[in-house]
């Protein structure tokens, strides 16, 4: 497996992870290098484990209010079985190193030796997204990392059009993208568009300016892009682009 990144430039800013693991507890962690496909603790994240009732309210706080209802709704068995878990590990911090993505390789390693002692989910509050152990294996281990496979796509109205938008690219150390008043029936080409984009932000290059876009549907889009430098907005809490498509070639 290559976990290289083809066009990596280091921007100032680092990759921030906060994971979640159902069911365990970081004593209890046993990784193998040929099993797990683990080298290693990547440098600036921690593992802190938490018990009830000494923290349940931490606990509670993780899975309830919003996200709750939103992992619910997604999946009330998974959810309701995290929910009343008595012990969780908290994977959080910002990686020094991400010239290469071996760190979400020993991430999604580390996780997955989780799943041997018996966690029961996974929980990335990056995109609020909760995956059962099955789930994690098929989707992550035993793959190159990409971060299409990673980062949310979403689709929010705007009056009579829509706002495309991820979420997950701080994963990556890169800003994430949005395209504003997309018409209804150019959805399906703009997203491919913001999906393209998420495949090359993991691949760490940065867009400056304009840039041509080649998408799997087999058209090829050239769009501009505004780098904004805002990590306390509550849309994306991250760095992001606003993305203009300029013209289909």
């Amino acid at each position: 497996m290559s976990n290289e990144r083809q066009y990596y430039e280091d921007i100032g800013y680092k990759p921030f992870l906060f994971y979640v693991v159902f069911g365990v507890s970081g004593d209890e962690l046993e990784v193998s290098r040929t099993k797990h496909n683990v080298d290693g603790l990547p440098e600036g994240l921690d593992i802190i484990s938490l018990a009830r009732p000494d923290h349940s309210d931490y606990i509670d706080g993780l899975i309830g209010g919003g996200i709750g209802e939103h992992l619910k709704k997604a999946d009330s068995a998974l959810y309701e079985s995290c929910k009343a878990c008595d012990k969780v590990v908290i994977m959080r911090g910002e990686i020094a190193d991400d010239s290469t993505l071996d760190y979400m390789r020993n991430l999604i390693g580390i996780c997955e030796a989780f799943i041997d002692k018996g966690a029961k989910g996974i929980l990335d509050l990056q995109t609020f997204t909760l995956y059962s152990p099955k789930e994690w294996t098929d989707r992550f281990f035993g793959k190159d990392v990409n971060a299409q496979n990673h980062v949310l796509i979403m689709f929010s109205k705007e009056d009579d059009r829509y706002w495309i938008h991820t979420r997950g690219m701080a994963e990556f150390g890169r800003p994430d993208y949005g395209i504003s008043k997309v018409p209804e029936d150019k959805l399906e080409d703009y997203k491919q568009v913001i999906d393209q984009m998420v495949f090359y932000g993991g691949q760490g290059l940065v867009f400056k300016g304009s840039a041509k876009l080649h998408t799997f549907n087999g058209k090829t889009f050239r769009v501009a892009t505004e780098f904004v430098n805002d990590f306390d907005n509550d849309d994306y809490n991250n760095a992001y682009y606003n993305v203009t498509v300029i013209e289909e070639l």
